[in-house]
């Protein structure tokens, strides 16, 4: 019997010695259908036994090439979380997901849908305190990130003399990331001015667009 190795799929197997006269030494695998010269891949019995007995493991570098693919594939995702959740479809999953493994994700902003209901703002005796009340409205039809209140202060000619801006939990009464389609909270904002300011405006502004 002669022990061969087939060139294309690495087979190993025997063949009759006289069959492989008769056939002029060609042999076809019965693993891959290859035609060649036993004689030529002929393995030597020892270094057969030897192969045999340390099998490769490829089964590690599988389980690590995976791994590495997942882990690009979650970044990438981390990554477009934001535009993912604009859109309609992908929102709801975007957000189970992120409520599993917190994310940071910035709600779609429709800043345009946010408004300031009823504002009071007034200047407390001659204190120089200036008392902001209003409540801040949701009209989207999705959750969004609660934005930023801008509060700037304007001389009597209307020059700017300061401004600032404020995140929501400086000045909403119960602090909150978000607000649900039609939600509304409160805004309270108690603010020092200087002695020279005689106007105010309000605005808010998306965090993702400072």
């Amino acid at each position: 019997m002669v022990l061969t190795q087939c060139p294309s799929c690495r087979t190993l197997f025997r063949v009759d010695g006289s069959a492989l006269e008769a056939c002029g030494g060609a042999v076809r695998c019965g693993e891959c259908g290859a035609v060649f010269q036993a004689d030529v891949y002929r393995i030597d019995e020892a270094a057969a036994g030897a192969t045999r007995s340390a099998p490769r493991r490829r089964w590690p570098f599988a389980v690590a090439a995976a791994i590495f693919a997942l882990a690009l594939g979650a970044q990438a995702l981390y990554a477009a979380r934001t535009p993912l959740a604009r859109i309609a479809m992908a929102r709801p999953v975007i957000h189970t997901v992120c409520r599993a493994l917190p994310c940071g994700l910035a709600h779609p902003a429709a800043l345009a849908r946010f408004h300031l209901l009823a504002p009071e703002v007034r200047l407390v005796g001659a204190s120089h305190i200036l008392r902001i009340r209003a409540r801040l409205e949701n009209a989207a039809s999705f959750r969004q990130t609660v934005p930023r209140l801008a509060v700037t202060l304007l001389a009597a000619g209307g020059a700017r003399l300061a401004r600032a801006d404020f995140p929501a939990r400086t000045f909403l009464r119960h602090p909150r990331p978000t607000l649900g389609p039609g939600g509304r909270a409160t805004v309270r904002l108690t603010l020092r001015i200087p002695a020279a300011a005689a106007g105010y405006r309000l605005a808010l502004f998306s965090t993702a667009n400072r």
